[in-house]
């Protein structure tokens, strides 16, 4: 029997440690709503972060094995995990010797993968403790949650709120306590510390020495970001910055080709805000700042530490390579991907705490989906992906049965939202799609006079089957119809634009700094003569240095046209069978032209990216160090070059 796909039946909503389907950012959406919105209604109460003692190495087994019994887990299963731990062993190291080793009393292994699913299931000891305590307690948080206290947990990290009404702190004191004495986990005063909500200066003296904790202030470290009531500050963000510029710091001492800073930048630097994307909408400074530090670090220093020339647009390098770009992530559009999620939660993960939290709060229709519509006494949050409302009705569709949950006007059930059509009117009420099917008449679902043919067509829409089965939200970008982050990105990134001719360059068995300068040559964006006199960073007119004939060296000249270049490419075809080089109007279409029809033939695609990348090594190595080989030398090493590519890669 497996423990972790019985967990999630048996752990609390509240509790989104270790289980599949839970977030950890979704703990830290649900206590910013709520103490948006205990604050903004003027609610007094206290909101508590806990912090035991290691909490792992205190876990009392007596306790764990009561719950696994009380849980219905069969004795052999329990007998199994007592045999885990109680065989469990440590030394102590005394002067850097090993000492004798000694059984443990308590607590749960270190590193062991069923560790983490224990001790949630003691952790969640407390969460039912709580709840059971509204039994007693005839006080609530607010009108809309009708509960002494609303715990958060993520592992051993708990969040508390609590009303200050009758006797509630007492209980949760006496309710701590017994956790403390049942469980083996033990609070740490020290690092405890509760944030007074709308609270006079005696209340808040009342819970210090009835508890012993301190007092907190915004913004607070929560699961590892800042929690604020309102948007957070420059400051707030700053850890972020400090986190990418240390890592760029760690990677400037390498020695790191543009092709290595531009794999770090896509993967590593792309992935460190996520976390912070998926519970903000990033400023425009945070994004740029982002941004800048990502460019300084893929085009590098000089060793005069002055920044690099850029090649690629930013916009660029962006894009999908499908379509011409680097992949680069796009900061912006990740993080509206990102927050998308929660709308979507909104509308098809009704267990989620998110949906249960925001419909308390927002939801005129108790256990309704929150309307996305305008709510003054909202959180910022709340108004912020209200604005993306927008995409995500772009992005999903209704697909009507009973016509209960689809609103008539504002939804997409039928290819778009209706509402533009109003062009101007009175905002109409929010209507299903099911008062249309009575006795009512769609008129009735009109603001204004219209003409009997748009009523027609609109009637003509709506399904009329009669059904019990719930209207079904899909997401447009997968073929299942389940949201991912991933599908919108890729979708509305590629939307609009021509798929790249060279995209097939990627794939060529060659090194990834030979597909960026076949990316880069391409393109006709490598520095050549013509490229530094457009940005005035050459004064001269030097002639092309492989063949001392041309006036201006560009691209074109460089790779199809040059003498030189032309005597290598027909000593390289006197060794194997090689078309004559081909010459255009523009370097794309020559690169194209060279390259079609090698699309399948991986060693001719090797032999001839490596026959390009050699020609603007030989320049580099003419100019700046002097040295030049002839043509029979660098067919040779093409074809030495081309053939270590193709073993080892």
């Amino acid at each position: 029997m497996r423990l972790q796909p019985l967990l999630p039946k048996l752990i609390s909503p509240s509790q989104t440690g270790f289980l599949k389907g839970r977030l950890i950012s979704e703990n830290f959406l649900v206590a910013r709503e709520l103490l948006n919105h205990l604050n903004s209604g003027n609610f007094p109460a206290i909101m508590m972060k806990l912090d035991f003692y290691k909490a792992f190495d205190t876990v009392d087994w007596g306790f764990l094995n009561r719950i696994l019994t009380i849980r219905g887990f069969p004795s052999v299963y329990i007998s199994w995990i007592n045999l885990l731990l109680t065989t469990a062993t440590s030394s102590v190291l005394v002067n850097g010797l090993k000492g004798e080793t000694f059984l443990h009393k308590r607590g749960l292994r270190q590193g062991d993968p069923l560790s983490p699913f224990l001790f949630i299931l003691v952790a969640d000891v407390l969460s039912r403790m709580l709840e059971a305590t509204s039994i007693v307690l005839h006080c609530n948080l607010s009108p809309r949650f009708t509960v002494p206290f609303f715990i958060l947990q993520y592992a051993d990290d708990t969040l508390v709120f609590s009303t200050v009404q009758g006797s509630s702190l007492q209980v949760l004191h006496l309710t701590l306590r017994l956790f403390q004495l049942a469980s083996g986990l033990h609070l740490n005063n020290h690092k405890s510390a509760f944030l007074p909500i709308n609270l006079d200066a005696i209340t808040v003296e009342t819970v210090k020495c009835l508890f012993g904790f301190t007092t907190s202030s915004l913004p607070m470290d929560y699961l590892g970001l800042p929690l604020t009531l309102g948007r957070p500050d420059r400051s707030c963000f700053l850890p972020l910055l400090q986190k990418i510029e240390s890592r760029l710091q760690g990677w400037k001492n390498c020695y790191l080709s543009r092709a290595g800073r531009l794999t770090l930048a896509s993967s590593v630097l792309s992935a460190i805000p996520s976390y912070f994307m998926s519970v903000f909408l990033l400023p425009r400074w945070l994004i740029d700042a982002i941004d800048k530090a990502r460019k300084r670090f893929i085009w590098g220093t000089n060793n005069e530490g002055k920044h690099r020339t850029h090649l690629v647009a930013w916009d660029k390098l962006c894009m999908p390579k499908e379509v011409g770009g680097l992949g680069i992530k796009n900061i912006k559009l990740q993080n509206q991907a990102f927050l998308l999620r929660w709308l979507w939660f909104l509308y098809k993960n009704h267990d989620s705490l998110w949906f249960r939290t925001t419909s308390k709060i927002y939801s005129p229709i108790r256990g309704e989906a929150a309307p996305l519509v305008w709510n003054k006494r909202g959180s910022f949050f709340w108004k912020d992906i209200h604005s993306l409302s927008y995409l995500f009705q772009f992005s999903t569709r209704l697909t009507i049965f009973s016509g209960q949950a689809a609103s008539f006007w504002y939804d997409n059930w039928a290819g778009k939202p209706l509402i533009p059509l109003l062009k101007g009117a009175h905002k109409p009420p929010r209507q299903r799609i099911s008062y249309s099917r009575g006795s009512a008449s769609l008129s009735s679902l009109l603001p204004m006079p219209w003409d009997q043919s748009t009523m027609l067509l609109l009637n003509d829409n709506i399904p009329r089957n009669q059904t019990d089965v719930p209207d079904d939200l899909c997401w447009r970008w997968k073929s299942d119809g389940r949201f991912s982050v991933s599908s919108f990105y890729t979708t509305i990134s590629v939307s609009g634009k021509i798929r790249n001719s060279l995209n097939y360059i990627w794939s060529f068995r060659i090194p990834p700094s030979l597909k960026l300068f076949l990316f880069l040559a391409s393109g006709n964006r490598l520095l050549t003569q013509q490229q530094l006199l457009r940005r005035n960073l050459l004064a001269l007119q030097p002639s092309c240095v492989l063949c001392n004939q041309c006036l201006l060296e560009d691209g074109l000249h460089l790779f199809f046209s040059c003498p030189f270049t032309i005597l290598v490419w027909h000593r390289l075809s006197l060794l194997v069978t090689l078309p004559p080089l081909i010459e255009s109007f523009a370097v794309r279409e020559a690169f194209f032209l060279t390259l079609q029809h090698y699309v399948t033939d991986k060693p001719a695609q090797t032999l001839i990216a490596t026959f390009f990348w050699t020609i603007w090594m030989e320049r580099n190595n003419r100019i700046f160090r002097r040295k030049a080989r002839d043509a029979d030398q660098l067919s040779s090493w093409i074809l030495c070059e081309a053939g270590l590519y193709l073993k080892f890669s």
